[in-house]
């Protein structure tokens, strides 16, 4: 009778021991303790098999984070429809669900599922659309053009990637999104297709108007040589918003147009003064240009750099007369003509740093004008 208490107790524990390590709510957090994000996964898949529609407490939550966690040997296709499963059953947060909805698009996409993946993306798209908050609203909805922009890019649909990105970008201002239309058109200029690339940003520019728009555009103009119509489109952008890659597209074409147009030259130094201003890395050679070409304007201030050195060659010639008729004499050693000589030489020389100062004088006044013309040009940009 007692072994038969005792074993009956021993089932008994058993069967409890058995039953605590079925328990699904232990068994979901043992799986999300687990540090590895893969095991982590394939312990959540274990408890979705198990569990999947008896309704216990987490079932949601592993749908969820299988979907979520990051694991490079996880089915694309199934963490999405997990995460799709997710948001259809009660209990996610905001927070997950928006977390959600911006991860099942590049599932899709990366599960080669193009349709669903646009599908996803629209999805996050109307949802940003009835978010109260006007930032996250616009970061939710541009977030999702962008994407589909990426999709229809690594398609080949170039005119799609674009439409969308340009939708993007008038939505939200992003660096990504601009970094997307730089990429899409550097893509466009190495394949060679000018023509198709100024077709999407003359359509990017129409409905942006911006410095960014303005930059792509003139660019891609400038590439096929359209070199006016690339530099009208570039000031027109630059006089909405001064910026410093459009102040050095406007003076780069500039210095090239003033070598047959000497009527540019001082819109080019304009030009070049604005671009060093608003480039401060290249503020040197900017300025080193502008002033280059103000001085040039003035024929006699330009001849003058090569008196002057006319002048320093004589200097030198005859301080080398000079050292020549004195070395190794002493006083004593110079006789009166040799005297005399050095005289003449010694007022030579002063009369050929007399004229370099005189000429010196003269550029200084050329060269205070061109730095009121620096002056006005920081007054005009605020810097």
């Amino acid at each position: 009778m007692k072994r038969t208490i005792i074993a009956t107790m021993t089932l008994g524990l058993l069967c409890a021991g058995l039953a605590v390590a079925q328990n699904p709510d232990e068994e979901y957090l043992k799986a999300m303790q687990l540090s590895d994000n893969c095991q982590k996964v394939q312990a959540l898949e274990a408890y979705i098999n198990k569990y999947a529609g008896q309704g216990t407490a987490n079932e949601h939550w592993a749908y969820a984070y299988y979907c979520l966690e990051k694991c490079a040997t996880k089915p694309a296709l199934k963490a999405a429809e997990y995460g799709e499963k997710a948001l259809g059953m009660a209990g996610i947060d905001g927070e997950t669900k928006l977390l959600l909805l911006a991860t099942i698009p590049g599932l899709y996409d990366s599960a080669g599922q193009r349709d669903k993946a646009e599908a996803a993306a629209r999805r996050l798209i109307d949802h940003g659309k009835t978010v109260g908050d006007a930032k996250t609203s616009a970061q939710l909805q541009a977030g999702g053009y962008e994407l589909i922009g990426q999709f229809a890019e690594k398609a080949g649909d170039v005119g799609k990637a674009a439409e969308n990105y340009i939708t993007a970008y008038g939505i939200l201002k992003a660096p990504s999104i601009s970094k997307r239309l730089n990429g899409l058109a550097n893509s466009l200029y190495k394949s060679g297709k000018f023509a198709e690339a100024e077709l999407v940003f003359q359509k990017f520019y129409d409905a942006d108007k911006g410095p960014e728009s303005a930059a792509l555009l003139g660019q891609t103009l400038y590439k096929q040589n359209k070199v006016d119509k690339a530099l009208a489109v570039f000031k027109e952008g630059y006089a909405r918003k001064k910026t410093g890659p459009l102040a050095q597209n406007i003076a780069v074409i500039l210095n090239a147009k003033v070598k047959t147009d000497p009527s540019l030259t001082m819109e080019a130094v304009n030009a070049n003064i604005e671009a060093g201003l608003l480039n401060a890395a290249q503020q040197k050679n900017y300025f080193g240009m502008a002033q280059n070409l103000f001085v040039g304007q003035d024929k006699e201030l330009a001849a003058s750099y090569d008196k002057i050195k006319e002048h320093n060659e004589a200097i030198a010639e005859f301080t080398k007369s000079y050292n020549a008729k004195i070395e190794g004499k002493t006083e004593d050693d110079l006789s009166a003509t040799d005297k005399r000589i050095l005289k003449q030489l010694e007022a030579n020389i002063e009369a050929e740093k007399a004229a370099i100062e005189k000429i010196q004088a003269g550029q200084k006044g050329v060269l205070d004008k061109f730095n009121a013309l620096v002056a006005q040009a920081r007054q005009r940009l605020g810097r």
